[in-house]
């Protein structure tokens, strides 16, 4: 199998593309957190650093996880997880105790 190495190139940097926007989408939704719960600056860089955190933990942790299980089926636990989690707060009737 040859390896387009354009596709790798472009493929990787949608990735980084992906995680700049996922940091600038939280910095706006802290605008309606803070109308719920209010935060101060420290708070709110507390919640931006956990995406940071929870990147580091998730990319640590897949590497071991995919070689012990496989990455397809890695994978496509990880879909399910996110599918299920999106259900719930889709589907969930009172949006104050999420």
């Amino acid at each position: 199998m040859k390896v387009n190495k354009s596709l790798i190139f472009i493929l990787g940097a949608l990735g980084g593309l992906l995680y700049g926007y996922d940091n600038g989408v939280i910095s706006g939704a802290l605008l309606f957190i803070n109308d719920d719960i209010p935060l101060n600056s420290f708070t709110e860089g507390l919640v931006v650093a956990s995406m940071l955190v929870g990147a580091i933990i998730g990319s640590g942790g897949s590497g071991p996880l995919s070689d012990r299980i496989g990455r397809r089926r890695l994978v496509l636990i990880i879909a399910i997880v996110y599918i299920v989690g999106s259900l719930i707060l889709a589907l969930h009737k009172i949006c104050r105790c999420l």
